[in-house]
């Protein structure tokens, strides 16, 4: 029976099989190593492409943030030129306002009636004058409540009779009264008499001139 020693051809073999799972292992790695370059290297790429787009992107910024500091420049200047605008407006209604509504007050009085005082403040007024009776004291209020006219809210504060002795010695009775009464903002007047002095300010006494 012919013996044979395997023990040499075994090592051999598995040191053979040892060296490929060396090379294996090394070529593994190599492998790993050249797809982890590439993928840095992409990732690298990308993400320059991506600071390229946002440089692109702060610089379209900076020219909006320009323009819209120039858009709101010019809604400055709009605006200033608005306002100086309205205050033109209101310096011409302030003027027209006293005229149109002394000549309203007049156009309203009843026949036998006389205003001797008027004071403003803001759109409120304050009436005091004297009447011929009641009833014309009342005809007044009516007159001046009236929907179209630009006066609302007539109110009576106070009335009191008493005797007046006429130049001809003749003794009358007459009517003191004083009345609140508001102005209405309308399209002709936006703002009337704004500033006006809240101090009584007596005026020329208005005789009635209607019938």
């Amino acid at each position: 029976m012919i013996r044979l020693n395997l023990l040499p051809h075994r090592e051999a073999e598995r040191k053979r099989q040892q060296e490929q799972f060396n090379a294996a292992v090394v070529l593994a790695a190599i492998v790993g190593g050249v797809i982890a370059f590439l993928v840095y290297g992409a990732l690298v790429a990308a993400i320059d492409v991506e600071r390229e787009n946002i440089a692109v992107l702060e610089g379209e910024i900076k020219v909006l943030e320009n323009e819209i500091k120039e858009i709101k420049d010019l809604e400055g200047q709009i605006a200033a030129l608005q306002a100086r605008q309205r205050a033109v407006e209101d310096i011409q209604a302030d003027r027209n306002s006293p005229v149109r509504m002394l000549t309203e007050l007049s156009a309203n009085l009843p026949k036998g009636v006389m205003l001797t005082k008027l004071s403003q403040k803001d759109l409120d007024l304050v009436l005091e004058g004297s009447a011929e009776s009641n009833e014309k004291v009342a005809e007044l209020m009516n007159n001046l409540g009236r929907p179209e006219g630009w006066f609302v809210r007539p109110e009576l504060v106070e009335i009191s009779s008493e005797v007046q002795t006429l130049a001809s010695k003749e003794q009358v009775k007459l009517f003191k009264f004083s009345l609140k009464v508001a102005l209405l903002r309308t399209q002709a007047l936006e703002r009337p008499a704004t500033g006006a002095s809240a101090a009584s300010t007596p005026t020329s006494a208005m005789p009635a001139s209607r019938g």
